[in-house]
């Protein structure tokens, strides 16, 4: 058994990873809406942005993956 398996902490770690996730979805959305309408400077904002969230899901990932075994990680 890893030592995050069935604790709350790993709860939040997925939780905090899937919000992350789908940040970086709505804010490349929004950057795809921002370049459709030629608002071409918000859109490259949207997009440096979806890049920060990305790299906080990243770190979550990470965190996740590091607390379980090579066995429940797959």
């Amino acid at each position: 058994m890893s030592k995050l398996e069935g604790t709350k902490t790993l709860e939040n770690l997925m939780k905090a990873f899937a919000g992350e996730s789908q940040a970086r979805n709505r804010y490349t959305y929004f950057a795809s809406v921002a370049r459709k309408e030629g608002f071409h400077q918000i859109e490259a904002i949207f997009l440096e942005t979806a890049d920060n969230e990305k790299e906080h899901a990243k770190l979550f990932y990470k965190h996740i993956v590091a607390g379980l075994d090579a066995e429940s990680a797959v």
